[in-house]
């Protein structure tokens, strides 16, 4: 259904609005809407890139979503437009500067022997070559994901019971005689997954200092004790930091990537005082403050600056990590080594393997039976040294 749905995109479907843009102009060629309930709906957005050894000099390409709700891909139509305009437009910004630096290499002879000839002798070329990106798909990769991502989310159903709850703001007038409406509908689902910009103390911080006391100038700071560290987060283990406000801060807040967003109620970033673990499992108190002595339930971090040199750590925790570390820890140490992730792809690989647990851990609170249970955790690849962690995000998600 793919191989049809894309080779109709691209040969017999033609948007109205692209009959309307001039021959020389290089532009989206527009939306389509075709299908049947048997093949599947597909919404087609066609677009050219542009190539000096094509014919016409330019490519035809086209995006295809294909699904079997029709309704549902109509009703999400404009989400799926503006997404996937923004996708073409970049691919063409990239292929016309690949384009006009050919142009300058060959010259006007070559250009004019072709059109007079009406045939190219030269082989077709990949989208790589044409938008001069080695790393094109792992681009379009990620934009699609999101695309997927979010358009699941943009229109959801869900049970009333009585009259539906609206924010008290939400069609309130204004002094001035205007009606408050909510339009940003993408941020909303943004914020209301935890991803979006939420107010706390972590935003006094600059982003130049967020970004030079980032996960891996943690994990150098910390050293032998990272490991312990993160274990700790991922496991419930009360973690107490003690240092200057702003280093502190931002331990906490990169330690609270480690977790789904749920779990974020229980960071405190900055607190005058000690709070007890069933209220905070990471918490950040100033240098002044009284904190419980180092225990098996209570990680100790104090963070020291030294004379003319970097802050040095010092983590006391009276236990052991255990032979085997949880699996996703595994891949948390994995990603913070690789060095080719800058510290954005880091960011956003964190947050696909924490949405990847919780996911089981959801999964694992449908079950109703034990026997279930155990199979459902053997498909999932669910491992003995993963219990510890499933069993700390079991209770809160």
């Amino acid at each position: 259904m793919v191989r049809k749905a894309a080779l109709r995109s691209i040969s017999s479907e033609v948007s109205s609005s692209s009959s309307t843009v001039p021959a020389p102009v290089i532009a989206d060629g527009g939306l389509v809407f075709f299908g049947d309930a048997h093949r599947g709906h597909v919404l087609s957005h066609t677009f050219q890139l542009m190539d000096s050894q094509a014919r016409g000099f330019s490519k035809l390409f086209s995006i295809v979503i294909l699904m079997k709700d029709k309704m549902f891909l109509l009703n999400i139509q404009p989400y799926l437009a503006d997404c996937l305009t923004k996708i073409s437009r970049e691919l063409q910004g990239y292929a016309r500067v690949v384009h006009e630096g050919e142009l300058r290499a060959q010259g006007s002879s070559d250009r004019a022997q072709r059109i007079n000839q009406g045939f190219s002798s030269y082989s077709s070329r990949s989208l790589v070559d044409l938008t001069g990106k080695e790393s094109i798909f792992a681009y379009l990769h990620a934009h699609f994901a999101f695309v997927l991502w979010a358009g699941s989310r943009y229109l959801t159903e869900s049970i009333t019971l009585g009259s539906p709850s609206v924010p008290p703001w939400l069609g309130r007038d204004t002094e001035e005689g205007f009606t408050m409406v909510q339009t940003d509908k993408e941020g909303y689902l943004m914020r209301r997954m935890g991803f979006g910009k939420v107010e706390d103390e972590t935003d006094r911080v600059d982003e130049w200092t967020k970004a030079k006391y980032s996960l891996r100038m943690f994990r150098q700071m910390l050293k032998d004790s990272f490991l312990s560290v993160c274990f700790c987060a991922l496991t419930g283990i009360q973690i107490v930091i003690r240092g200057p406000q702003v280093k502190g801060i931002c331990l906490a807040r990169n330690l609270r990537k480690m977790l789904p967003e749920p779990l974020h109620k229980l960071v405190k970033t900055h607190a005058e005082s000690y709070k007890a673990a069933n209220e905070c499992r990471i918490i950040n108190l100033s240098q002044d403050a009284v904190a419980p002595n180092p225990s098996a339930g209570i990680m100790r971090i104090d963070l020291v600056d030294d004379r003319g040199k970097d802050t040095v750590a010092v983590c006391v925790w009276e236990a052991d990590l255990p032979s085997k570390l949880p699996t996703l820890l595994q891949k948390i140490a994995k990603a913070v080594d690789e060095e080719l992730f800058t510290d954005t792809v880091l960011d956003k690989q964190l947050r696909a393997l924490v949405e990847e647990w919780k996911n089981k851990v959801v999964c694992l609170r449908k079950m109703s039976s034990n026997q279930d249970v155990a199979k459902i955790k053997k498909i999932m690849g669910i491992q003995q040294q993963d219990q510890v962690l499933i069993t700390y995000w079991y209770s809160h998600l």
